[in-house]
């Protein structure tokens, strides 16, 4: 019995943890390929929309549509995606369950990659391979697509807004420096207002040390 296996990492992490705001992904798409008496296992590998959950699994139905289009005759089209920490998808599609998207999902995972996704087509040989064969042509057709797609790491960042007196300005600018934190946007009127842009880690020392400033307003943080 075919099962497909999701969980959208709801539980989160304990709050005394650090937050972790650099993840490996894929650099760009790739392709392998394994076979197993007669069977042909073709895996797709593909980066999705990083930090954004709901572009991230748009595009993961599209490139799945995709891949479908382009095999319309395989017997099985088996996919898994993670995005962020626990929040993941993986699909036997028909396969035996657990055979299929959990292997493929198990390979994101070892490599910690994140907000990517690969498809694995199988064309049957006419010799069946059993749970264990499966298992390994799934694992190896995915892990050949993602050494194939290359990775790369990628820095999550969050929005945070302040305004002040202009008199204030080299003061702000110096602390958001400090944290290296980026300015994305900014209006200079009666008062300044500035919208930086930090790595996750670093917002909440970039926020503490923002409200330590007499004069300064967060008026917007974004995690």
């Amino acid at each position: 019995m075919s099962e497909d296996r999701r969980s959208d990492g709801a539980s989160g992490r304990p709050e005394d943890l650090p937050v972790r705001d650099t993840f490996p992904v894929l650099r760009g798409e790739g392709t392998g390929v394994f076979k197993a008496k007669g069977s042909k296992f073709i895996g797709y590998a593909t980066p999705l929309v990083f930090g954004e959950k709901g572009p991230s699994e748009k595009l993961a139905a599209e490139f799945l549509e995709r891949v479908r289009k382009a095999h319309h005759n395989a017997r099985h089209v088996v996919f898994a995606w993670q995005l962020g920490e626990g929040d993941y998808r993986a699909s036997d599609d028909g396969e035996p369950a657990g055979s299929a998207g959990p292997p493929v999902h198990g390979v994101l995972r070892s490599r910690d990659l994140h907000y990517s996704m690969v498809a694995v087509v199988r064309y049957f040989g006419g010799v069946k391979l059993g749970v264990g064969g499966l298992i390994e042509a799934y694992r190896e057709a995915a892990a050949e697509a993602c050494q194939d797609a290359g990775e790369a790491p990628r820095t999550l960042e969050v929005e945070l807004t302040v305004r002040f007196d202009p008199s204030l300005t080299g003061h702000v600018m110096r602390t958001g420096k400090q944290h290296k934190a980026r300015i994305i946007s900014e209006r200079f009127e009666k008062k300044c207002v500035l919208e930086w842009s930090v790595a996750a880690a670093t917002r909440p020392a970039l926020l503490e040390a923002f409200e330590g400033i007499h004069g300064v307003e967060v008026v917007k943080s974004k995690s």
